[in-house]
């Protein structure tokens, strides 16, 4: 299933490059990237094989109402976001599903054109409230995260004699 992207989501400051710059500011994982990469991951958990194929297929769209299902571009925006998290040469990191699923949330896909026209589209989509950010929490900072980087030092020990508690 492929969004809908038109030419107007592909100018400066609006639709596509306006959600991908959000992705941008937002990026969760535990390098940045840059505002190039979020065009393209973007394009991908929306259907397209990158920016590109956006480009190219960007004024053939039709203005009649398309279908798709919210459900299934979340669920192909948090499988492309794992990959992009898990891809070679990244940092290793854990996965919150819960988190990521929280976070495909506040992705602002209503600046999309397709969206703006057909508000319905976005109905139904579910949402995934955080717990209250919790100072004792082993996860630290990153309880809220939907990535947690292997080699912070997060954990919890579960073995009361370990030396590192010893005082």
């Amino acid at each position: 299933m492929i969004v809908p992207i038109f030419p107007s989501d592909l100018e400066r400051n609006s639709g596509m490059k306006r959600v991908a710059r959000f992705l941008l500011r937002t990026w969760p994982g535990v390098e940045p990237i840059p505002h190039t990469q979020s065009l393209a991951i973007l394009a991908r958990g929306l259907g397209y094989q990158g920016y590109y194929h956006v480009a190219k297929l960007a004024p053939s769209w039709a203005e009649a109402r398309p279908d798709i299902d919210i459900h299934s571009i979340e669920w192909n925006l948090s499988r492309v976001l794992s990959e992009e998290f898990q891809a070679p040469g990244n940092p290793g990191v854990t996965i919150n599903l819960g988190n990521l699923l929280a976070y495909i949330q506040t992705i602002p896909l209503h600046h999309l054109t397709v969206f703006k026209r057909f508000p319905e589209l976005l109905e139904g989509r579910h949402s995934f409230p955080l717990l209250p950010y919790d100072k004792q929490s082993p996860f630290g900072r990153f309880q809220h995260s939907p990535v947690v980087p292997h080699e912070a030092d997060w954990r919890i020990s579960d073995d009361d004699d370990s030396e590192r508690f010893k005082p």
